[in-house]
């Protein structure tokens, strides 16, 4: 198996997803836990005292989540966490590569794609994956009844088409058979 690094993910992700127009940033990227920081405002020292004025501290980003591989998007940021952010979009957390008992899991671009797919399907944007399209949206009711009733008879005919009541009777060793008479 072969593991792609994570200089090759993020290109693909950018070659794949996009940059971000405003920003000119990736729009997906995959990143260290334990390497990301942003610059918050906070309210408490270090060591957990409260200070009297909020100050704007580097801050490790991930303090919930150590030495594990995440996907982030770049999103806004709500206006109501506007005033402890510097800027106005974020990258935030999408995915932790751990496995369902918490071991940490490299990131594979198979993986990641699946995980935006389905993310992008729940929110109903990007063309990777395709929107269903309802083959009976311009018929009318009593078109789509005949349809269907159609399509009925044929299933029935294909599954029960030679039988009859003879066949039946044959079936179930009710019928008797004369060899030689045909009517």
């Amino acid at each position: 198996m072969i593991i792609e690094t994570v200089e090759t993910l993020n290109q693909r992700l950018v070659d794949y997803f996009g940059l971000d127009t405003e920003s000119d940033r990736a729009i997906w990227r995959v990143v260290w836990s334990d390497d990301q920081y942003e610059r918050r405002l906070t309210y408490h020292t270090k060591e957990g005292l409260e200070l009297l004025r909020p100050v704007m501290k580097e801050l490790p980003k991930y303090p919930y989540i150590r030495h594990r591989f995440i996907l982030e998007r770049l999103v806004s940021v709500p206006m109501t966490d506007m005033a402890e952010m510097i800027s106005t979009i974020s990258y935030e957390p999408m995915w932790t590569f751990e496995s369902k008992i918490g071991e940490p899991l490299p990131p594979k671009w198979e993986a990641i794609k699946h995980i935006i797919d389905v993310i992008y399907t729940a929110i109903g944007k990007h063309n990777s994956t395709a929107k269903y399209q309802d083959p009976d949206a311009s018929k009318t009711t009593k078109e789509i009844i005949e349809e269907e009733s159609a399509r009925i008879d044929q299933i029935t005919r294909d599954l029960f088409g030679n039988e009859t009541d003879v066949t039946d009777a044959l079936g179930l060793k009710e019928a008797v058979v004369v060899p030689g008479k045909v009517n």
